[in-house]
């Protein structure tokens, strides 16, 4: 199966990797959005759980910001997450809650000094990463 590739513009993976890092010990989450395969827009959400290995945002929270998103004629094209202290790999509680095989799934891991980003497309109980350009403002 041929990887996706994603673009993105270095600001918003930046502001994407500090927002995670503003969060810890704690899980950051949030949405991306863009067209076709270049994010256009970073969505931070707040981590209703303060916890270092879940998060969690109100359904009603997620509605708004789909909405904000569709309001800017853009689409939800990931979720990111971070995991503080572990690899940037989903784990099985992260694909058994991804729902929807259309939108990737990011993750930040701060296991190491230097933050690492992956992104992933997950299909039912399988995940392959997708290729990521980050382009330069």
């Amino acid at each position: 199966m041929k990887r996706e590739k994603i673009i993105i513009p270095q600001i918003l993976h930046d502001q994407m990797v500090e927002h995670g890092r503003m969060a810890l010990p704690y899980e950051a989450c949030g949405m991306l959005s863009g067209n076709r395969q270049e994010v256009m827009s970073i969505w931070p959400l707040q981590n209703e759980w303060k916890s270092d290995r879940r998060f969690f945002v109100s359904k009603q929270v997620v509605e708004q910001t789909i909405q904000k998103a569709n309001d800017l004629g853009e689409q939800i094209l990931a979720i990111y997450h971070t995991h503080p202290s572990t690899e940037p790999k989903p784990s099985h509680y992260d694909i058994k809650n991804h729902l929807d095989k259309n939108i990737k799934m990011v993750i930040v891991s701060y296991k190491a000094n230097t933050p690492t980003v992956k992104w992933y497309r997950i299909m039912n109980d399988y995940y392959q990463e997708c290729y990521v350009s980050i382009k330069s403002s």
